[in-house]
This record gives C-alpha cells, structure tokens and sequence, in this order.
C-alpha cells in the first residue's frame, strides 16, 4: 500500500511541473502564540503556505514551525508539515495523494507520518462562501522517544470551509479526522483574517489537536491560540 501511495503522490507531482499555474497564492506568518497542554508557555510561530491551481491540477504546501527556549533550554519545539496534490477529474471531483509529518519534541512521540490517497469533492461554492470535503485511505507510520515503531492502515475525513465574510476579512475552519486502528487523531483550525493594507494582513487562530492514545503522563488533547501577521505574496 505504501508503494502504490508514494507512486500516485509522485504522479500527481510531476503532472504540476509539465502546467503552468492559473491561481498561485503564497503566504508567511509570523506571531504570538498560547499554548496550553503538552507545552504551557509563550512561544514564536513561523508558519508557510503555498496553495497552486493549475488546469488540471492543484498543490498545497503547509509548514508549521513553534519554538521556544528559557534560560538557553528548548522548551517547546512542534513542526507539523504536509503536501498535498490533487488531480481533477472534473469541476467538482478530483484524486489526492498526501504526505504528512508532525514532530512535537514534548509529546512523547518522536515523530508521525502519514500517506494518505483518496477523493475529494467540491460541495458548494458561491459567491462568498466554498465548502469541500475528503475522503481517503492510507497508513501512519510512529515512533515513540524510546525508540518502539508502529505502522497501521487509516481512514481520513477532512473538510475545508471558506467564508469571504467581507472585501477585507476572510473566515476559514479545517476540520480532519484520521481513524486507524490503534488511534485517531483529530485536528480543528479555526482562523480569521483582516487586510491591514497590501499584502500585509492579521490573523487570529485556534488550533486543537486531539489523539486518542498517547502516551503515559501525556495530555490527549494540545490547543493553540495564535495571532500572527501574514504577507501574502
């Protein structure tokens, strides 16, 4: 299963450099944010987006960097990163291969990674509002800090609503859940974001992790409070 994944992500890949982008949108975050569970401090984030549209086919790249230090010591480090590629079958339909990897220093993980295929489907888009869902199959791959590894098959239901609540202020909720057999693991982000002038815009955000198994002493559920400035460019 994980050959077939990684041949279809790298496919779908190569189909974007042979296009030339019609929509290309990129954006740099830089802010303050709140954390409360595995990690209760205040820390810098750096987070990176570029989303391509092409004629056939879309990208999103997604980097999410936390870090923070006392005294000289690390006390908090996440890197949550994901690409995903989809092929359009048509204007509503299209198929999707995802990688993703998330490593929390402080969550008694080492890391997680997940290959994900699967459809993805339009299911509404209006003026002002878009909404599309998806649905795919795949398996993530963990390693704890004492070295055990574990690989087990997932389902994941994911969902991205969009609202342009104004010609100035843009409304966004992700929603994703990835059920596997040992775990599931649930994300929420919920962001709105205001133009200041430009390219040069505000955000406010709340991001809420929750994994059904974690380790012993850990907390299930991580939440972040952040409020970054974005350039878009």
């Amino acid at each position: 299963m994980k050959l077939g994944l990684a041949i279809l992500l790298a496919g779908l890949t190569s189909a974007a450099v042979a296009e030339e982008p019609t929509h290309w949108i990129n954006e740099v975050e830089l802010g303050l944010v709140v954390t409360s569970g595995n990690t209760d401090e205040q820390n810098l984030k750096l987070r990176a987006e570029s989303e391509g549209d092409f004629a056939s086919f879309r990208h999103h790249v997604h980097v999410d960097n936390l870090r923070s230090s006392k005294n000289g010591e690390v006390t908090a480090q996440k890197v949550y990163a994901f690409y995903q590629a989809d092929y359009k079958l048509n204007e509503v339909f299209s198929v999707f291969g995802r990688i993703a990897y998330d490593d929390d220093r402080f969550s008694g993980f080492d890391y997680q990674t997940d290959v994900t295929a699967g459809y993805s489907r339009l299911i509404f888009d209006t003026e002002t509002m878009k909404l599309t869902g998806d649905a795919g199959i795949g398996m993530r791959m963990t390693e704890l800090d004492n070295g055990f590894k574990d690989e087990e098959g997932i389902v994941r239901l994911a969902g991205k609503y969009v609202w342009e609540v104004s010609e100035n202020a843009t409304f966004q909720q992700l929603l994703s859940t990835e059920i596997g057999s040992d775990s599931t693991i649930s994300r929420s982000d919920s962001s709105i974001k205001a133009t200041i002038n430009g390219s040069l815009s505000m955000k406010l955000a709340v991001t809420v992790k929750h994994n059904s198994l974690v380790p012993v002493g850990r907390e299930n559920t991580d939440t972040e409070t952040s409020v970054t400035l974005v350039y878009g460019f």
